[in-house]
């Protein structure tokens, strides 16, 4: 994309950050499985569709933000080290969040920490050329599932068991491992879904034809290592079993929704076959090009259906410019809401208020709470100092 040229907002990822955001929603309300007789269990759509994909699209648009955000700042007048400045004021401003807010809601976890990380390394890459950052994002998604899985099989059980907490500071060790191998979005990976991000704010995303193609070869890549993980893990569905305890009937609903109740494919990590598992937030490597098969195709997707839906769609993208205060949000509300109504209300509740929200920046054309906090602390709202000396001040 030009830096040079007008700058212009692409209501289409605002949009696929919205779609991200009422993914996560929907993990942290429904339960991945149902309860369908003795010792029988089938997975919800929730646990067969939004769980681990909504997460890893966050991500993935975490990088791409990030970049055009750069290209923002570049157009601004800020110079590469103010920018970079900026960027990692920022991204220690959401992990400290992250920490802070982690804490009052621990049945979920939180990945602003790990989301405020992303931000502080993935600056080193925004300067690489389009060939270079698709040739490190594709080996990075790839190779990192093989190196991490028996790290993660030697530090099993070695993790912090509650989300990232400024108390957490005191034993930088076990902070670091859980953030990068053994927590719930182990960055070795995950970071290369941000690198994904950034590779493809190197394409025009204005164009339908790189929409399109976007939308075919993610969908296909998602569709062959879907199928491929399925067909593989037929097998080994016995040693899956004997591994997690889990009758063999039940294997197929593990599989697809990541655990059973204390049940999990943890266990299973020792054994190199876990590297073919289709299992969201498995971090095995179909997995892994699973999710990032599935982020392209609804980027793609987005981007050729976002500009026909006119004013229903600069509304949608009001909501996708408040990820972070619609995100704190329902980790604040959730607590209270789960204590006395049913996940069905809980989720239209929270449907609700993101309709309430996207309605009001629509109209009033402001940023969120949040977003405007971090905005201002980070220093991205002040004014360069080549243009201060333009100015004769």
């Amino acid at each position: 994309m030009n830096i040079l040229g007008k700058p212009r907002r692409i209501i289409a990822v605002d949009v696929a950050r919205l779609v991200a955001i009422l993914g996560m929603f929907a993990a942290h309300v429904f339960s991945l499985y149902q309860y369908t007789g003795p010792e029988a269990y089938s997975p919800t759509f929730t646990g067969a569709v939004a769980s681990g994909r909504a997460s890893v699209l966050f991500m993935v648009l975490a990088g791409l933000s990030l970049s055009l955000l750069s290209d923002s700042l570049a157009r601004k007048g800020f110079s590469h080290p103010k920018i970079y400045s900026v960027l990692a004021r920022r991204a220690l401003i959401i992990a400290v969040l992250g920490m802070g807010i982690g804490t009052l809601n621990e049945r979920i976890a939180v990945i602003l920490v790990h989301y405020g990380l992303l931000f502080l390394l993935l600056p080193l890459a925004l300067r690489l050329s389009r060939a270079t950052i698709w040739v490190v994002s594709v080996l990075w998604l790839l190779l990192a599932p093989v190196i991490w899985r028996p790290l993660a099989a030697d530090t099993l059980g070695q993790t912090l068991g509650h989300n990232p907490g400024l108390l957490d500071l005191l034993t930088p060790g076990l902070l670091i491992q859980d953030l990068t191998v053994t927590g719930y979005y182990p960055l070795l990976v995950w970071f290369g879904y941000g690198l994904l991000g950034v590779a493809l704010s190197k394409f025009n995303l204005t164009s339908r034809k790189t929409a399109s193609l976007l939308t075919i070869v993610g969908g296909a890549i998602a569709a062959v290592s879907y199928i491929a993980g399925r067909v593989l893990s037929l097998g080994f569905t016995e040693q899956i079993s004997a591994a997690s305890m889990v009758p063999l009937s039940q294997v197929a609903t593990l599989i697809t929704a990541g655990r059973l109740p204390g049940k999990s494919l943890d266990p299973y990590l020792a054994n190199t076959e876990y590297l073919w598992l289709p299992t969201g937030h498995s971090n095995g490597l179909l997995a892994t090009v699973h999710a990032a098969g599935c982020a392209v195709a609804i980027i793609g997707l987005l981007l050729l259906i976002v500009p026909l839906l006119g004013r229903a769609g600069q509304v949608l993208a009001a909501a996708g410019r408040a990820p972070l205060t619609l995100y704190v949000g329902h980790l604040i509300l959730l607590p209270f809401l789960q204590q006395v109504l049913e996940p069905a209300t809980i989720w239209w509740i929270l449907c609700a208020a993101t309709v309430c929200c996207a309605l009001w920046l629509s109209f009033t054309k402001s940023p969120g709470p949040l977003e405007f906090g971090v905005r201002v602390l980070s220093g991205a709202d002040s004014t360069p100092a080549s243009n201060n000396l333009a100015k004769g001040e």
